[in-house]
């Protein structure tokens, strides 16, 4: 083997363990944002019904 090939030999060698450490580590630590939770369907819906509208059904008519 020539000098060049060593050479990208160990640069490839040295670039793979670099990233398998970098994979690791951001498994280790990221962690996903948390998303804004979402409003639930009792609170969303809290108050529309207390409004009479014609035509919905709820007057007993």
């Amino acid at each position: 083997m020539s000098h060049s090939d060593e050479l990208l030999g160990t640069v490839l060698g040295i670039a793979i363990v670099f990233l398998v450490v970098a994979v690791i580590l951001v498994g280790l630590f990221y962690r996903p944002k948390a998303h804004k939770k979402t409003r639930s369907r009792s609170g969303f819906t809290h108050g529309i019904d207390d409004t009479l509208i014609d035509g919905d059904g709820s007057s007993g008519d």
